[in-house]
């Protein structure tokens, strides 16, 4: 059973906005036709259980999710050897980690890395569209089926 709410119709986005990723592809999220739940973690904290349900349904472990660089100014030290609960202390303690944001849309949920990856997590591409003439207008549906369009 799932903690997190999972809705086909609405799209959980989860990133910090110490990010840049995650605040660029905020700006892809807000003009999508669908339900947004937003949730920054810099203001929000999500909950022990939510974090280690992501990171099982991306087939990842904590360390895999967040992003930790050598240079750190948050004085972490060597995490080789951290286990679950020093991982969901420490992203508690420090969103800037969460360097890649997470989209729910019902039972899928992807790790974004690129920006135009959110595109491709609802399905959005030229497939199926037909190529008119000069000065004909374009088709702008689905042409075939489970195809999303935005």
């Amino acid at each position: 059973m799932s903690i997190l709410a999972r809705d086909k119709k609405q799209l959980t986005y989860i990133y910090s906005s110490l990010s840049h990723l995650g605040k660029q592809v905020l700006g892809y999220i807000q003009g999508i036709d669908k339900k947004v739940e937003v949730i920054d973690i810099v203001k929000e904290n999500l909950g022990d259980t939510i974090w280690v349900e992501l990171a099982d349904n991306l087939d990842l472990s904590l360390a895999e999710l967040f992003t930790v660089k050598n240079n750190d100014s948050s004085n972490i030290g060597d995490t080789n050897n951290f286990s679950t609960d020093d991982w969901l202390k420490i992203i508690n303690k420090n969103p800037e980690l969460l360097q890649k944001p997470i989209a729910v849309n019902g039972d899928k949920v992807m790790l974004i890395a690129h920006r135009a990856e959110i595109l491709k997590f609802f399905g959005v591409d030229s497939a199926g569209l037909k190529k008119g003439l000069s000065g004909e207008s374009p088709t702008i549906s689905s042409t075939t089926e489970d195809e999303n369009f935005i």
